[in-house]
């Protein structure tokens, strides 16, 4: 007999064992990491919170979906958001009880907003069901590309060209832009350092272990009019970007004025790779640009092309957040695509909880979905 339940102390160490069968290229010691991320060492996490749900078979474990609590700010006021991750169910028991167990998320009381990211139709089409508002990243739906090394053709022509997929025919005009902004990028690629931006003594960029005030300081005027956002509290920011057991390795890099030292800027990354020893790609997670300064941007983009070059990455994929840094790319990256990515968000209807448009204002999604 089939049954869901809330995942107890005793279920870590099976669940940490059913996971790497259903989610390709993780080891049960991984999840075990990645379990004390979402709960161990999250500042928001309590005993009181489910850490999820499990199907369970008589005494096998069948599926599971996770339950990681999230500090959130709705108009200065700190909620608790309930964010799912690592939703999987055994193919021999999907269908409805796939659908228990998202219920079960979905029943929970005491948050006061929901978070998913979706990346198929299918849970589109779930995350549409359940009424969740959908917000497109990067909001300009727009991606600039730098070729980091050109040695590596193959990666570049699948990642740059085709997306990891094979066209469609409506997709073939696109294809062919790209094959022309490809052959200018191996061609006339102009490096992110040159005469008009030069930064020269006056910015020191470097890698970023830790978040303390000043990250939080300078992030206010970058995040624009949010009344409802992801809470970056020095805690949460420091979860957030630096806690070990993701899928994608994090990099942080800061940026300094060299004159008294003070915080100019910053970029996030995540360095995508299919096989550990495999070529990958740069992608801009978030940024923050003091005063939308182009030698600070400059900067900070030279410092992750040598960060790439480390990494074995061959491409360097970012995103404008203003009218300065859109004119900066066009300047600088001759690659450009169209991308979406999708993040979904359900205010609770719970008493007590906030619920109604009028109560949360303006949302400000993040491409960093806080338990990944």
């Amino acid at each position: 007999m089939i049954k869901v339940r809330e995942v107890e102390d005793n279920d870590i160490n099976s669940l940490a064992g059913f996971l790497p069968a259903g989610i390709p290229n993780t080891t049960q010691e991984f999840w075990l990491q990645r379990f004390e991320m979402w709960w161990t060492s999250n500042p928001a996490y309590t005993p009181q919170f489910p850490r999820g749900w499990v199907l369970e078979n008589d005494a096998a474990i069948v599926g599971f979906i996770g339950n990681i609590p999230v500090k959130f700010l709705v108009r200065g006021e700190v909620k608790i958001a309930a964010a799912s991750s690592g939703w999987y169910v055994d193919p021999s028991v999907r269908g409805i009880f796939s659908l228990r167990l998202f219920n079960e998320f979905m029943k929970q009381k005491n948050v006061a907003l929901y978070l998913f990211k979706a990346e198929d139709e299918p849970l589109m089409e779930i995350m549409h069901k359940y009424k969740f508002e959908e917000h497109i990243l990067p909001l300009s739906q727009k991606e600039y590309v730098y070729i980091i090394d050109k040695k590596k053709v193959d990666f570049i022509f699948l990642k740059f060209l085709l997306s990891g997929h094979t066209p469609k025919l409506s997709e073939l005009p696109e294809l062919y832009k790209r094959i022309g902004m490809l052959f200018f990028g191996y061609v006339y690629q102009k490096p992110v350092m040159r005469g008009d931006v030069l930064f020269g003594e006056a910015y020191t960029s470097s890698h970023c272990t830790s978040f303390d005030d000043a990250f939080i300081r300078i992030r206010e005027p970058c995040s624009g009019p949010c009344d409802s956002t992801i809470s970056r509290d020095t805690e949460t920011s420091n979860w957030l970007y630096f806690s070990p057991a993701r899928f994608l390795k994090r990099v942080v890099i800061q940026c300094h004025r060299s004159s008294d030292k003070t915080l100019a800027g910053y970029l996030v990354f995540d360095i995508a790779r299919k096989k550990p020893s495999g070529a990958g790609s740069m992608l801009l997670m978030e940024m923050c640009i003091g005063d939308k300064d182009p030698r600070v941007l400059a900067s900070l983009l030279s410092c992750a092309i040598e960060t790439g070059k480390q990494n074995n990455a061959a491409l360097l994929v970012v995103w404008a957040n203003s009218q300065e840094t859109d004119a900066f790319f066009r300047s600088t990256f001759t690659m450009r695509r169209a991308e979406k990515q999708y993040r979904y968000i359900k205010f609770s209807d719970a008493p007590g909880m906030s619920s109604g448009r009028d109560d949360h204002g303006n949302v400000c999604m993040s491409l960093i979905y806080p338990p990944e």
